[in-house]
């Protein structure tokens, strides 16, 4: 062989598999360096500009840059629009505080605690950013405390100071990400929607197509109610991320309450039985085949198809029978199908206008304020006051200079993770981990590297050295809490003020008073732990079926969107370990509470009302068999009843919400067993 062929031959050879596989394994971390340096370049800018304002403490503002920074623009810009509120209300109540307080430091402290105790409260109760904002007055709060407390009359100055600072530090991440991040928060939102709007339609054709309810079915469902609180997670974070999304974010409320509607519609199909010798099976493939023709994966051409997918709806009502051999079986069939299809249009609708950008604004629903469950909210606002009240003791027994900085990390740790259910104490104590070894780290740049920087722009060499990788940390999945806690404790420990001092003792001291505020913290996660998730699960059974007796009784006057949101919030709460019996039954407590509420609104004299007020009462009483009983003398005295006579029927959808309730309690007559005062759940639920 000639030289030149060797040579030719050695060119036309395909790149070795070693190589592709090299970049195959860096391209993942291309996000994570971009985030690192997106979260450099944001405390290096908040740093810049508080050093010229000649602000007195520039770490504040950076801080706060490095808290608010978060991988995508829509989450860093609604968590920045929240933590100026959360921000702003605790230093508020601190002033307040020390106007009420000057010279009386134990009633200070013991208001301190119950304030924080309150923010710990709500960081449970609400979701999301109004969550964040929430912890962060708790955390603001304590903050000024630290700083304020050697000189209270100067509070208020402070306050003015501290809040320009973290402002700041907000304006800086959210300049950074303007223009480094195009926005991908309503693509990512777009995607979710599709891919939930697809398990919808395929679990429901399944259904159509399946005779009685299956494991299969009942984990299709599941797995659609799992993505409730993700979705509300990508709503902040879309419409955070434009102003003109925030202003259709009604759209998306009516998508999730038609969501909830078509869920419970899909367990009514799967839990009814269909007799042998009726109309359903023709029923079902025309349904089946409407259903079909509605593909959430062409969403974008929605605006051009619109009026395809209603003539689509318009055609599944036609299929509701007047006269058939089983007249209940095909309407429930229809009703259930009908909301399936306008929830896929609802969707469709939303994924277009995020995708495009084309369609109308619906006004937004208002959301009543409900809660999942208190105990929890309870436990943790106990936790942060606890905690706050431990640390106060320790620092007025033994006059620890630093002593106030050690409250103010006991609140950070009790309140950041307040919202993490079980996973709390794992992230506390990598939280505590994490400033622990910045409190090393910090102490060799602290001691040896600081000392030898002169200029400006060698300290922001530095910083980025420092964030890049702790950014890259901070967005993987080893421990990331332990790196996010490097980044927020660095810049206290370091004390970059302006100008910058050096004290030795000072630097353990404050780092003394860190660590020993977060492993305070992370210690009543342990003495007051969040509920396991069995007894979570439990508790929002048990919680349901109270409020589904108080429903029964008459003693709740909540209208039926009230009892949605209260069960959809509950569904959102469930946690993931939950078996598929515990989230079934949530939505039988769902579409229970549903249909008495409609029959209670529609059955409202004779005969047919007062057997209906027993047959509420009996299922209070926890008797679902004299319920049933009772149920169908309403039948009898109403004319539901297909063999009846009387000339006063029901409309018929109220038929169908009768034939609803009776076969939910036949199919959880073990669950509607416990509404008897003094029972709790069966056994795995």
């Amino acid at each position: 062989m000639s030289a030149d062929s060797e040579i030719r031959s050695i060119a036309e050879r395909p790149a070795r598999p070693d190589a592709r596989a090299a970049v195959a394994a860096l391209l993942p971390l291309v996000p994570r360096l971009l985030f690192g340096l997106r979260l450099a370049a944001s405390v290096c800018l908040a740093l810049y500009v508080t050093y010229y304002l000649e602000l007195p403490n520039p770490f504040w503002a950076a801080t706060t840059a490095a808290i608010v920074c978060q991988p995508n623009l829509g989450a860093s810009l609604q968590k920045g629009r929240f933590r100026a509120l959360g921000t702003a209300i605790g230093a508020l109540a601190l002033v307040c505080l020390l106007a009420l307080f000057p010279q009386q430091r134990i009633a200070l402290l013991l208001c301190l605690a119950l304030w924080c105790g309150l923010c710990g409260f709500a960081v449970v109760l609400l979701r999301n950013s109004a969550a964040y904002a929430a912890g962060l007055s708790g955390i603001t709060a304590a903050i000024l405390f630290a700083d304020s407390i050697s000189d209270p009359t100067s509070a208020f100055f402070l306050g003015i100071t501290r809040v320009s600072e973290i402002c700041i530090g907000i304006l800086a991440a959210a300049a950074v990400l303007l223009i480094t991040d195009p926005g991908t928060a309503r693509l990512a939102l777009a995607s979710l929607m599709e891919r939930i709007a697809q398990q919808l339609r395929t679990g429901f054709l399944d259904t159509l197509a399946t005779e009685g309810e299956t494991p299969d079915m009942q984990a299709a469902r599941r797995n659609v109610v799992k993505t409730l609180a993700p979705l509300h997670i990508a709503i902040d974070a879309a419409t955070g991320e434009s102003g003109s999304l925030y202003a259709r974010r009604g759209n998306f409320r009516i998508a999730i309450a038609s969501l909830i509607d078509a869920l419970v519609g899909w367990r009514n199909v799967s839990h009814h039985p269909f007799p042998d010798d009726s109309d359903a099976p023709s029923v079902q493939q025309a349904l089946a085949a409407g259903i079909s023709r509605i593909n959430p994966a062409a969403a974008e051409r929605y605006g051009s198809d619109a009026d395809a997918v209603r003539e689509i709806i318009a055609d599944i009502e036609t299929l509701r029978p007047e006269s058939a051999k089983d007249v209940l079986s095909a309407r429930l069939l229809v009703d259930a199908a009908h909301k399936v299809a306008i929830c896929l249009a609802q969707f469709m609708q939303a994924i277009t206008l995020l995708r495009t950008g084309a369609g109308g604004r619906l006004p937004p629903q208002s959301q009543p304020l409900v809660i999942a469950d208190s105990l929890p909210a309870w436990l943790a606002g106990a936790r942060a006051f606890l905690s706050v009240v431990t640390v106060a003791l320790f620092w007025v027994a033994s006059a620890w200079p630093t002593g106030p900085f050690a409250i103010a990390f006991a609140v950070i740790s009790t309140l950041i993770f307040a919202s993490f259910a079980e996973e709390a104490r794992a992230r506390a104590a990598d939280y505590t981990i994490g400033v622990a070894v910045m409190s090393v780290l910090g102490s060799v740049i602290y001691f040896y590297v600081l000392p030898t920087l002169s200029t400006f722009p060698a300290l922001m060499g530095l910083l980025f050295l420092l964030y890049v990788p702790l950014g890259m940390m901070q967005v993987g999945t080893w421990h990331s809490v332990l790196f996010l806690a490097m980044s927020i404790s660095s810049l206290p420990l370091l004390g970059i003020g302006n100008p910058v001092a050096y004290d030795p003792a000072g630097y353990f001291n404050i780092a003394l008073a860190i660590l020993t505020g977060s492993a305070v913290g992370t210690l009543f996660f342990v003495i007051l732990p969040p509920l396991g998730p069995e007894r979570r699960a439990r508790r929002l059974i048990s919680l349901s079926a109270r409020d589904l007796r108080r429903l029964l009784l008459d003693q709740d006057r909540h209208d039926e969107r009230h009892w949605r949101a209260l069960l959809s919030r509950r569904l959102e709460s469930i946690p993931a370990q939950a078996t598929l019996e515990q989230h079934g039954a949530l939505l039988a407590l769902l579409a229970i509470g549903h249909a008495v509420h409609r029959l209670r609104a529609t059955v409202t004299s004779g005969e047919g009302a007062r057997a209906l007020v027993t047959a509420f009462t009996a299922l209070a009483e926890g008797e679902p068999s004299v319920a049933l009983a009772c149920l169908e003398i309403v039948e009898r005295q109403t004319g539901t009843d297909t063999s009846s006579t009387a000339s006063t029927a029901l409309p018929a959808d109220v038929q169908t919400e009768m034939a609803v309730l009776a076969d939910a309690i036949r199919t959880n007559s073990a669950l509607l067993a416990m509404l008897a005062p003094g029972r709790t759940p069966p056994s795995g639920q």
